[in-house]
């Protein structure tokens, strides 16, 4: 098949196929929670986006928050990640998806984003991120929404927003969803095994790292902080 004539999911399954690791074999495009929008669009209730907006994807992968937002706001979105061969994903995502003009995928690691200073409305993240750059690039009044694990149980929201010289809007402990959701990928990827499509040493994977650290008492946050 010629690649160029691919729909979205003929370069999805091209994806997944050419990148057999537990993160993507039982996850689909969505990899995280907040990742397929349902999540997600709590933190955007009541946010001003339109087509002057300026979104970052910080940690990106194949772009779907920020293809996401493209598609509905209009708004310009940018995506950030160190893995070249997911921002490819991304930019032919764009493409098939008629937004490839709205949207800006960049090779680049989350501690060292090649934007200017105050450039963004709004950044977003479903995975890691660098307070620090997040702030750095956000313009005066911007807005960082942030769903993501944090490992130590006892820090919360407040402390964060506080560590990171953000004001906290909203926040919500999403940890009960967030293991829900990664232990029905888990017993996904048992089914996966089951059927030999995916090795013992991706399931072992699966629950060293996306079952273990709520087992040891990760939290899982939704957050909307505000840059002072």
């Amino acid at each position: 098949m010629d690649q160029r004539s691919d729909n979205k999911t003929q370069r999805l399954q091209r994806w997944f196929d050419e990148r057999p690791q537990w993160d993507h074999a039982s996850y689909g495009e969505f990899m995280h929670i907040g990742a397929n929008q349902t999540i997600f669009r709590i933190t955007l209730e009541e946010q001003e986006i339109n087509s002057e907006t300026k979104v970052l994807d910080t940690a990106c992968a194949v772009g779907g928050n920020a293809r996401w937002m493209a598609s509905l706001f209009g708004c310009q979105v940018y995506g950030n990640d160190i893995d070249e061969d997911a921002l490819e994903v991304a930019r032919d995502l764009a493409d098939i998806e008629n937004i490839s003009e709205l949207c800006t995928f960049v090779k680049a690691p989350v501690e060292d984003l090649p934007f200017n200073d105050g450039m963004f409305d709004m950044v977003v993240t479903t995975d890691i991120f660098d307070p620090a750059e997040v702030k750095r690039v956000l313009k005066p009044g911007g807005c960082f929404i942030a769903i993501s694990l944090f490992e130590d149980p006892k820090v919360t929201p407040l402390q964060l927003a506080e560590a990171w010289g953000l004001d906290l809007e909203t926040s919500l402990d999403v940890t009960d969803l967030a293991f829900a959701f990664n232990r029905a990928k888990e017993t996904e990827a048992r089914l996966l095994h089951e059927s030999d499509l995916i090795a013992a040493r991706e399931l072992i994977e699966i629950m060293n790292k996306s079952i273990a650290p709520y087992t040891r008492g990760g939290r899982h946050y939704i957050m909307r902080l505000r840059k002072k």
